[in-house]
């Protein structure tokens, strides 16, 4: 079988994602998506956290402690990592705090969500501490209580998609629809205005009301007022969420390029005397198995690869010679496969072609072979 390698300049491997939608309700069995309440509770340090006694959400069979899982959440997205900031303010900037967040993008002080902030960029200095404002509705603050909703990897993907997730809840009198703005923010689409433009009203509504975290299917709803109930209700009481799950698929295009007087001999056995073109065997052992794997054993295993059978003084033979129609100068193959092999001489993908394509011994061919892996 004849083989030429690819260069470089022959393959093109293009990335782009794909998105598909799901809804999920909190009562969808075997969904994967659950719901659970967390709590700070009173010890910080857990030093006398007893399962036995601790509030936890019991969900097919899996228990999750709420105090426990509070300081993972915490640890994980809203915790400030060794307050990395520290700037004692001066004559020069005397309105800096002592400690700013890098995670919440706020200064760590009591009304720090009311003020602009500081933008989280590891690389200011203090001359241009000031470079980019950060607002309320791109900050993060994790209370005393929330309710964490976990999607499963397996429906997500990749990642949730950004601008995608719509949760509407049915836990009070009233319907809440929350949505994502693309940043990680979940805002009541009632308030999308007010949000929009960075100006809560007097009680707080046009804010935030919880977190994504979209790499890793995590929602949280931190408001403690009127949207501490969403995400927990059961039954017609409960949620429904709808996201985008993200996949990237790449093209892959490999240029297979045919030079005159390549590829000109063929492997069709019906081209050779006798059609021996290919292995041939005769006799009755083709499935005899006595001599198989014994010094008797003379079949050509690394010619034609593993047998059943044994072919000791059995006919035996590989025909090379051309009938007369094949030997004329105006003879030509035709390419109806492509296969591409790995360095390892392994079969990786086969192309065919819609019709056979003459390889005409004086012309160049390109074939321009495509598929998507993810």
């Amino acid at each position: 079988m004849p083989y030429k390698n690819l260069e470089s300049d022959d393959i093109l491997i293009s990335p782009f994602e794909v998105h598909k939608t799901f809804t999920v309700t909190n009562v969808d069995s075997g969904s994967g998506v659950y719901s659970i309440s967390i709590t700070k509770g009173s010890d910080s340090n857990l030093s006398n956290f007893s399962t036995a006694t601790a509030d936890s959400t019991t969900i097919s069979g899996s228990t999750f402690y709420n105090v426990p899982t509070y300081y993972t959440i915490n640890k994980l997205f809203y915790r400030d990592i060794g307050e990395l900031y520290n700037i004692t303010p001066d004559s020069k900037h005397p309105e800096v705090n002592a400690s700013v967040s890098y995670i919440k993008g706020v200064p760590t002080s009591s009304d720090a969500v009311l003020e602009y902030t500081e933008t989280r960029h590891l690389y200011h200095t203090v001359d241009n501490l000031h470079q980019q404002k950060l607002r309320r509705p791109y900050t993060r603050q994790l209370h005393d209580a929330a309710v964490v909703i976990s999607v499963p990897q397996r429906l997500f993907g990749e990642s949730i998609a950004r601008d995608s997730i719509r949760l509407v809840d049915d836990s009070t009198a009233s319907t809440f629809i929350l949505q994502d703005d693309g940043y990680g923010n979940l805002y009541d689409t009632a308030f999308s205005s007010s949000y929009s433009v960075n100006t809560p009203d007097s009680n707080n509504s046009g804010s935030v009301v919880g977190n994504v975290f979209y790499d890793e299917g995590i929602i949280v709803i931190t408001d403690t007022g009127s949207y501490s109930t969403v995400g927990s209700g059961d039954g017609s009481d409960g949620f429904s969420l709808t996201f985008d799950s993200t996949q990237t698929i790449y093209e892959r295009e490999y240029v297979c390029k045919v030079s005159e007087d390549d590829f000109q001999h063929t492997n069709n056995r019906s081209l050779k005397v006798g059609q021996s073109g290919s292995v041939g065997f005769f006799g009755n052992k083709y499935t005899d198995d006595i001599y198989k794997n014994t010094v008797q054993d003379e079949y050509p295993y690394d010619l034609t690869g593993y047998s059943t059978g044994s072919f000791k003084n059995e006919e035996y033979k590989i025909g090379t010679e051309l009938i007369g129609e094949a030997t004329h100068s105006d003879f030509a193959t035709y390419v109806t496969s492509i296969g591409l092999y790995n360095s390892n001489n392994e079969l990786l993908a086969i192309a065919k072609t819609a019709k056979p394509i003459k390889n005409d011994k004086e012309l160049a061919l390109t074939f321009v072979v495509r598929f998507d892996t993810n």
